[in-house]
């Protein structure tokens, strides 16, 4: 197939000085084009290294990559798709390659992420070599391959690997890959709530990253979109400026204590829920963090009036306080945290934290008990997130 290529390309005028800047090499044969061919004779060579390609070497991601490339420099500089037959011959030339080159690329990055390989490397040579619409397009046929083999709430965690620190083309890719994902999420109308807990705490990593002022403004939009597409109350959950809690069955909110000191060894602040229905203040402002990433993930919370972190302390009844210093065990101060509609539910060692008995006229006591793993557990052992009243 290389000899006959040769030999075609011998019959095309040449004009010393002049060269199509066409450099492919194959089987070490470098072909090169002069620019005094005709636009025919020109196409007539494409599909002639098309043909060599097909033959010798269709898994050489690279020199479908070259080829696709100088067929877009012919059509921009050469001919249009609709000049007539040679521009719609090339133009359907540049997409059967340009389905190839997809193709390779696809399952290459298929093929990574199923072995649990790293995808940064790949990824970053996918955003070089070819234009953003490409990109995309890579991306999304990669995850429809994937997307029964692996876990979705894993397929999370792998794509966030396609950013690589300080790079705004890698973050950009990563983003797309998240948007891809998600909207087949949603084309296949699945259910996973393991999976949404996972692309919420990813969006809000996005949002809140200091190159996304700089992302542009369509591609802001659709993660936006994205966004209002999750159930309210995980982004809730992962908003950076924190939140409070009511409880479902009095709408009563959970705060920290001041001036209230509990200290019984571990330097605790007590905490409660206020009388006062639907009232919040700064006392009351939550934030959850991921400690661990699993499928479920295991979270922190911080009361961020003194950035105290919230634990259980199974020797006064598993009641809810707050550290004001030294570090708790890690099995009482992380929660696993559930949702049933607009409430959170959190979670550890069997236990779910509830609103409890009355402390005093004022305050009731906020305990991790027993008898409610069940979804949804009692009205109790339910909490409304909502934005805190903001300081006087």
């Amino acid at each position: 197939m290389i000899q006959l290529l040769q030999l075609l390309l011998c019959t095309i005028p040449l004009v010393v000085g002049e060269v199509l800047p066409l450099q492919l090499d194959l089987d070490n044969s470098q072909i090169t084009i002069r620019r005094s061919a005709s636009r025919d004779d020109k196409l007539q060579v494409f599909h002639s290294i098309w043909g060599a390609i097909r033959s010798d070497f269709a898994t050489d991601t690279d020199k479908v990559k070259g080829l696709y490339s100088q067929l877009g420099g012919y059509i921009r500089d050469d001919v249009q798709c609709s000049s007539g037959s040679t521009g719609r011959s090339a133009c359907e030339l540049q997409q059967e390659v340009r389905r190839h080159l997809r193709t390779l690329m696809a399952q290459r990055l298929a093929n990574l992420l199923n072995a649990e390989e790293s995808i940064q490397t790949y990824g970053m040579y996918i955003a070089a070599s070819v234009e953003p619409a490409l990109v995309r397009d890579i991306l999304v046929h990669a995850i429809e391959d994937v997307y029964f083999h692996r876990p979705l709430e894993k397929l999370v965690q792998q794509l966030e690997q396609l950013y690589a620190d300080r790079d705004e083309v890698s973050f950009r890719t990563m983003i797309e890959a998240q948007l891809a994902l998600f909207w087949r999420y949603q084309a296949m109308q699945d259910s996973s709530e393991a999976y949404l807990f996972n692309v919420a705490h990813m969006v809000s990593k996005i949002r809140s990253h200091h190159m996304y002022a700089s992302v542009d403004a369509d591609l802001q939009k659709r993660v936006e979109a994205l966004s209002q597409r999750l159930p309210p109350v995980l982004d809730l959950l992962f908003d950076p400026q924190g939140f409070c809690l009511l409880s479902r069955s009095d709408r009563e909110y959970i705060y920290t204590t001041i001036t209230d000191e509990w200290n019984y060894g571990l330097n605790g602040r007590q905490m409660f829920s206020w009388r006062e229905k639907n009232f919040t203040d700064t006392a009351g402002l939550t934030r959850a963090f991921v400690q661990e990433q699993h499928s479920t993930p295991l979270f922190t919370l911080r009361s961020e009036l003194f950035k105290w972190y919230y634990f259980v302390d199974p020797s006064q009844g598993n009641r809810l306080a707050a550290l004001r210093s030294g570090s708790p065990s890690s099995s009482t101060s992380t929660w696993t945290i559930a949702y049933a509609g607009d409430a959170l539910i959190f979670r550890q060692r069997e236990l779910t934290l509830c609103a409890a008995e009355k402390f005093d006229d004022d305050r009731r006591l906020v305990k991790m008990l027993p008898g409610q793993m069940h979804t949804p557990p009692s009205e109790a052992c339910q909490w409304l997130p909502i934005a805190c009243a903001p300081p006087k």
